[in-house]
């Protein structure tokens, strides 16, 4: 896939997340505009959500579509565990994150971890849970488990994790066009664990 073409469909994938947000802040103030400040107490709640919600979109997509920066940039791991959560949590979706304590991570790595999120939040299906898997010390092996009653990867899925060549994925799915240099540039690979109901997304060493 084109360099070019991939800018596109990250560029589109961002759009398409912020678009909900946005929107709601714009038609929160339009009401609040009609009712009168005094009068637009639920809006104006809402438009706080919604603003909250688009800040939050904005740091997690920077971090997992952003340049991994340089070798000795860190990023906290509770930090990391709550910029997933704050996207990816909710009332479908459980989040967990193991070892949120510990040594920093590389920003390198914290992008990886972001996108795994991603594609593991897109294999979830509708409802489940999610755990981000951290070591207790040092970089690697780290996971992220889907379980959930419709959890599975697709044929596509599997051929884009794999780094097979083929059609590139549509906007939505673009972490996983990503997935495979991002942990190559962390010297990984990535590995997918199939079961009943549940998946492992790992990323291990070479």
């Amino acid at each position: 896939m084109h360099q070019t073409e991939l800018a596109g469909i990250v560029c589109a994938r961002i759009c398409h997340d912020l678009v909900g947000p946005v929107g709601a802040v714009v038609n929160g103030t339009d009401l609040i505009a009609d009712l009168g400040l005094a009068n637009a107490e639920e809006e104006m709640a809402l438009v706080a959500q919604s603003v909250r919600r688009a800040a939050a979109m904005l740091k997690f997509h920077r971090l997992a579509f952003g340049p991994a920066g340089d070798s000795a940039s860190t990023l906290a791991r509770g930090l990391l565990c709550e910029r997933v959560s704050e996207v990816l949590a909710g009332p479908r979706v459980q989040f967990s994150c193991s070892a949120p304590e510990g040594p920093a991570i590389s920003v390198a790595v914290a992008r990886l971890l972001c996108l795994m999120t991603l594609a593991g939040r897109a294999m979830l299906g509708l409802s489940g849970s999610l755990k981000l898997v951290l070591p207790t010390s040092g970089a690697m092996p780290v996971a992220v488990i889907a379980q959930g009653d419709r959890t599975g990867a697709t044929d596509d899925q599997r051929r884009w994790l794999a780094g097979a060549p083929g059609a590139a994925p549509e906007s939505r799915l673009v972490e996983f066009a990503l997935l495979g240099p991002a942990a190559a540039a962390v010297g990984a690979r990535i590995e997918l664990v199939e079961g009943a109901g549940q998946l492992a997304l790992r990323a291990v060493s070479v």
